[in-house]
């Protein structure tokens, strides 16, 4: 029994009190503890549950450091996360992961990195950006602001790029920039991969040489870093302040500044080089640091400035020094500057050699040739020969190895060389013939006006028909000539009634010689000793309508501007013969002095036709 009443009140006091306080210090811990499992979990220093554990495990992301680590468990797992603070680092592989703060999904392997993002791989790979998430299920980061990845010397950004992990391969599709030491690109869309070095761009694409001073641009390029080759497979240009280059195929290495370059689907890449000429053809190669561009293939050299053309199966352009030459059925084109846009107007000239080579020479003075069975054509001038020769700056055309040329009914030939001077590029002034010259005319059947000496000057007058419907020829047309040594001629003269009946024959030391328009003869002039013979026509033997010397090559003669490019064998052999005068097949000579003309009435020989070209 209580023998202290008070004592045992005061006491039952106390120990209530003791009771309170322990149920409420209890009450406080749980309540604390209960609310720390309903929000987040405090850890400083995080240190890795396992580093012991094998960090190059296939695909796994594994969270190395972290100063602080809050846990959110949510409904589904797969949607928690641990929010992870200050001086972060993530590990997968040979990868490494640095960030300020993080979502770390592990359950799904996956990551949202926040503020100065930065990663590194062992192969010397680094990136930054913003911001960053990672689908490990994917194993594709999402790398947003500010976004740059660098390899080696290679550098990609762009405001956001998708970097697929396995393949090392970045991705933009908002305008992005790839850098190099050579060259800088830039596109709307594009991707590249460090490890075979390969890049895709689309949409808008440049690539910028600033060393070299060109730009590629077009709508889609392949480009590789480590052979700086740019794949070129839609219409691009590559220009620089002295030439241009246009294609849809081919390759160009901004190393070596060599391009290859290829036909599609009929459209011929095209180079504008910087001497105002163009190369065309099916595939051209073209080397920018010496000038020199060759093409196969269906080939055109356009010289609008010297309004010429120069076509062939092979050609050759240097624009340093503005050499260009074509082979392979080689044709040039030479037109007046008011008929550049077609260049095939009746004034044009077409000719062909088996090489035609155009030369720019140091004072300007451009020289073409051909060489091979040259053969040429304008409607009132063609010829024929083993090779030819034009300066621009003397307008003088030489021709050489047999060379014979015709004009209307006549024809000029030479066993050795013709020298022609143009007047302009549509008429003649003046021809020379240093050795062993020959005109002939045909009058009609078997009649031929002929003049022979060793040297041989002509002079001739550019004349001009104009017709009713407002259209207009012209021709050269034969005034006069000058032989020197051994003249020999021999003429039909034109009666009054228009009809020859006679033949006369001359030779002397020297023949001046002045025509007048229809080419009829106005006066004769031969000195020192003078020798001659008329002879009816009706009393004329085969053989004395002929010169000795007489040649007439009409086979040989182009009768339209493409036939140039045909060359027959008979003047393959004669152009291959050494300087002589040739004696073609003409018909049989007569026997004996009653061969003769077999109707020997003037009447018939009076109903000849008269050509008056």
């Amino acid at each position: 029994m209580n023998k202290n009443p008070h004592i045992s009140q005061s006491g039952h006091k106390a120990a209530k009190c003791i009771l309170c306080l322990l149920t409420l210090f209890i009450g406080i811990y749980a309540f604390e503890t209960f609310a720390q499992k309903r929000t987040h979990k405090s850890v400083k220093k995080f240190e890795p549950e396992i580093p012991e554990a094998n960090r190059y495990q296939a695909n796994r992301v594994f969270l190395e450091r972290a100063d602080s680590m809050l846990s959110a468990p949510v409904k589904n797992p797969l949607e928690s996360y641990i929010l992870l603070m200050g001086n972060i680092e993530f590990s997968r592989g040979d990868m490494h992961l640095y960030c300020d703060s993080a979502h770390y999904y592990d359950q799904i392997n996956s990551i949202d990195a926040f503020g100065n993002v930065r990663m590194e791989r062992a192969d010397n790979l680094s990136g930054r950006a913003d911001q960053l998430h990672y689908d490990g299920r994917k194993e594709v980061m999402n790398l947003i602001g500010n976004v740059s990845i660098t390899k080696d010397n290679r550098t990609l950004t762009s405001q956001a790029i998708d970097y697929y992990v396995p393949s090392n391969t970045g991705k933009y599709s908002s305008n992005g920039r790839l850098e190099d030491p050579k060259n800088v690109l830039t596109s709307i869309v594009g991707e590249y991969n460090f490890n075979t070095d390969n890049a895709v761009f689309t949409n808008n694409v440049d690539l910028v040489n600033s060393r070299d001073n060109y730009v590629i641009h077009t709508n889609k390029l392949l480009y590789n870093t480590r052979t700086n080759i740019a794949k070129l497979v839609e219409e691009a240009e590559i220009t620089s302040d002295e030439n241009k280059i246009i294609t849809s195929n081919g390759d160009y290495n901004t190393a070596t500044e060599k391009a290859n370059l290829y036909v599609k689907n009929g459209v011929q890449p095209k180079l504008f080089a910087k001497d105002d000429r163009t190369l065309e053809g099916d595939s051209i190669h073209y080397d920018r640091h010496t000038g020199e561009g060759t093409a196969i293939g269906n080939v055109t050299v356009n010289d609008p400035k010297h309004h010429a053309i120069l076509t062939g199966g092979y050609g050759y352009h240097n624009e340093t020094t503005h050499v260009s030459y074509a082979t392979n059925k080689a044709l040039a084109r030479i037109y007046n500057k008011e008929n550049a846009k077609t260049g095939e107007r009746s004034d044009t000239l077409f000719f062909h050699g088996d090489t035609i080579t155009t030369i720019q020479e140091p004072d300007k003075n451009r020289v073409l040739t051909a060489t091979g069975g040259v053969k040429f054509y304008r409607k009132d001038v063609q010829g024929i020969c083993g090779h030819l020769s034009f300066a621009q700056r003397d307008s003088i055309l030489n021709l050489y190895n047999h060379p014979v040329v015709w004009s209307g009914e006549r024809q000029i030939s030479s066993d050795n060389e013709i020298n022609v001077h143009m007047r302009d590029s549509s008429s003649v002034d003046w021809a020379t013939i240093p050795n062993k010259g020959l005109i002939v005319e045909h009058l009609g059947e078997i009649y031929y006006n002929q003049i022979y000496g060793k040297y041989l000057k002509a002079y001739f007058e550019k004349v001009t028909d104009y017709y009713d419907d407002g259209t207009e020829s012209s021709r050269n047309e034969l005034r006069h000539a000058d032989i020197v040594g051994n003249a020999k001629t021999l003429f039909f003269p034109m009666e009054n009634d228009s009809t020859y009946n006679k033949c006369v024959r001359t030779e002397s030391g020297f023949l001046s010689l002045d025509l007048k328009e229809k080419q009829e003869v106005e006066k004769v002039k031969m000195w020192p000793e003078v020798s001659g013979t008329v002879i009816p026509l009706y009393l004329a033997r085969k053989s004395q309508l002929k010169l000795d010397e007489y040649q007439w090559f009409d086979d040989l003669r182009p009768k339209s501007p493409y036939e140039v490019l045909n060359i027959s064998e008979m003047m393959r052999e004669m152009i291959s013969q050494p300087y002589e005068i040739l004696k073609p097949k003409v018909e049989e000579q007569p026997k004996d002095d009653d061969d003769k003309y077999e109707d020997n009435n003037t009447q018939e020989t009076k109903s000849l036709p008269v050509n008056n070209e």
